[in-house]
């Protein structure tokens, strides 16, 4: 038996005897922990992900760990620190990036890979058990389901059969960063009866962040950036969901329809992490009745508030935006409803923002087969989102938007040329048609058509736990589903790019303050020799004041333009 077999079938007895046993708290986990199998997996999983390629505070990433021999060396060293009780999570590194589509900013959790790879064990370890638990109204960051089961829902009750026409549209105001820790706990406890693995979790909640070489305390909140986070914002809201299914989600079909005949409406809840919608087929005073019921759960037994100006209560027939897709009932000619579920106009935005950016003057330079293969990778992401939604109208818009950026682009890169000299040179056969491509023989490469995506219809099974399921193996892990791919986008240069991470490097080792006074305020990087290039020895970190008197006027405004042509 294999290493990844060994684990399934442990996973496996896990759900099983949960399944069984619903009251049922497991002892004589923390051994597990320390297998060398699970740490190999857990930190086989930990570099298959996109994140580990950017260091913690501690500075290490995917880069150290290429050969073999590193990562026994790395798997050996984390298992005595789990065995002998050595092991304490570190602080998790925050940065702050711009959310999409806003001026705003929200910050950005990068654990160290030791701390990655010991939740990717918890996870492991706690998935299986909690699988069994969860109710299939939840689907959001859980193996086998994904954002579609929760559109499936709107497909088979919005309709003139079931006539749950009022949307509750729920918003949790900050869920992730106002998570009780004592509450969590108290659930982690309810199936976990080995104290060390409940030490452990409260260890990461309570590990804090680190931002500019400050310490920050997080009394509350799941861990930001971590492989755990989301199994445990579903533990957390699973209270939720068995909330709404013990009051109204378990009622018989004659229970139902007798609230029917009092003219009360029954409730059904679909929720993906802590965007949820709840669907009523009463009157619109019985889904504001639901709301304030939830709003009440949510504040006493939770101790999280729902959004009043974002919770809104909308007919279908006026559309409602959910997980990027917007739904509205529709009357066509014949007189015959039905539901149209398409990309959400701000979702359309985004990615003409995201094009717009990766073809923009500043970017003119990058060889073209790298910028198509760019492109296509964001196009590729957001038509298989949208693939199976009513999504054939945006998509010839966008294809027409992308087309023009692309001449727009190349006649940057080529000044001087005109139009038709352009189209020549990069606007080729494909086939039966013309397209944007670059390349000879094998090596051509062409820009991705959304238009080319076949439609299909979703139709979905109710998802059986994956840890008893003998046709899957979510050892692995999952993939978190986002319509806007998380991967370059082409929108800085490779020169930039290095800039930035050798900056983010020097600041790290320099622990965040200034090598001359000790200041944390208002850092900037200084190159000791101008015509040293941006070796890390070559650059020290200094504040505004310090690196004001070490240079002259003219040689820091020589160094600030070599900064940005980096």
């Amino acid at each position: 038996m294999n290493r990844s077999d060994d684990i399934r079938k442990t996973q496996k007895s896990f759900a099983r005897k949960a399944k069984a046993e619903p009251g049922h708290r497991f002892r004589d986990l923390w051994h597990l922990l320390g297998r060398e199998d699970w740490i190999r997996t857990a930190l086989a999983n930990t570099l298959a992900n996109a994140g580990a390629r950017t260091p913690g505070t501690d500075g290490v990433s995917k880069e150290d760990l290429k050969t073999e021999a590193e990562q026994a060396i790395f798997a050996k060293s984390l298992r005595s620190e789990l065995k002998t009780g050595r092991y304490k999570p570190t602080p998790v590194r925050r940065i702050w990036i711009p959310k999409p589509g806003k001026s705003e900013k929200r910050p950005l959790g990068i654990p160290t890979l030791k701390d990655r790879a010991v939740q990717e064990l918890l996870k492991m370890l706690m998935e299986p058990i909690w699988e069994s638990d969860f109710l299939d109204c939840s689907n959001g960051f859980r193996p086998g389901r994904r954002a579609m089961d929760c559109i499936y829902v709107c497909y088979s009750r919005i309709q003139s059969q079931n006539k749950y026409y009022w949307i509750v549209e729920g918003d949790i105001r900050k869920c992730f960063d106002r998570i009780n820790h004592k509450k969590l706990l108290e659930l982690v406890q309810r199936r976990i009866a080995d104290g060390r693995v409940v030490k452990l979790v409260d260890a990461f909640l309570e590990a804090g962040v680190m931002e500019e070489g400050l310490l920050q305390e997080t009394p509350e909140g799941t861990p930001q950036g971590g492989i755990l986070s989301p199994l445990l914002a579903n533990i957390y809201l699973h209270e939720l969901d068995r909330w709404w299914w013990e009051k109204y989600g378990s009622l018989s079909r004659w229970q139902k329809t007798k609230r029917r005949r009092e003219g009360k409406g029954n409730f059904i809840l679909t929720r993906y992490a802590d965007d949820f919608i709840i669907l009523c087929n009463g009157t619109r005073e019985s889904a504001e009745q639901i709301r304030q019921e939830v709003k009440e759960f949510l504040w006493q037994e939770l101790h999280l508030e729902l959004s009043e100006e974002k919770t809104r209560i909308t007919h279908a027939n006026e559309g409602f935006d959910f997980l990027g897709f917007h739904i509205q009932r529709e009357v066509a000619g014949n007189n015959r409803p039905w539901l149209r579920v398409t990309p959400t106009q701000r979702s359309e935005q985004r990615l003409r923002d995201t094009i717009q950016k990766m073809t923009g003057r500043a970017l003119a330079w990058e060889p073209v087969s790298e910028k198509v293969k760019a492109i296509n990778r964001v196009l590729r992401g957001w038509g298989n989102y949208y693939r199976q939604v009513s999504s054939s109208d945006a998509r010839e818009k966008l294809d027409w938007y992308v087309s023009q950026r692309m001449l727009k682009w190349l006649c940057k890169r080529h000044k001087g040329v005109g139009k038709r000299a352009i189209l020549r040179m990069y606007y080729i056969r494909q086939g039966t048609r013309k397209n944007w491509g670059t390349g000879e023989g094998q090596g051509k490469v062409y820009l991705f058509m959304l238009r080319d995506i076949q439609h299909s219809a979703y139709r979905r099974k109710k998802p059986n736990n994956p840890y008893l399921d003998e046709d899957t193996s979510p050892v692995s892990g999952y993939e978190m589903e986002d319509p806007h791919i998380q991967t370059w986008n082409g929108t800085l240069g490779k020169n930039k790019a290095e800039w930035l991470e050798a900056r983010s490097n020097v600041l790290r080792r320099d622990n965040y303050r200034c090598t001359q006074c000790g200041s944390t305020e208002e850092l900037e990087i200084h190159h000791l020799k101008p015509t040293g290039g941006n070796r890390l020895d070559n650059l020290c970190t200094l504040c505004q004041k310090c690196h004001g008197k070490t240079l002259s006027y003219g040689t820091r405004r020589d160094l600030s333009r070599a900064g940005r042509n980096s």
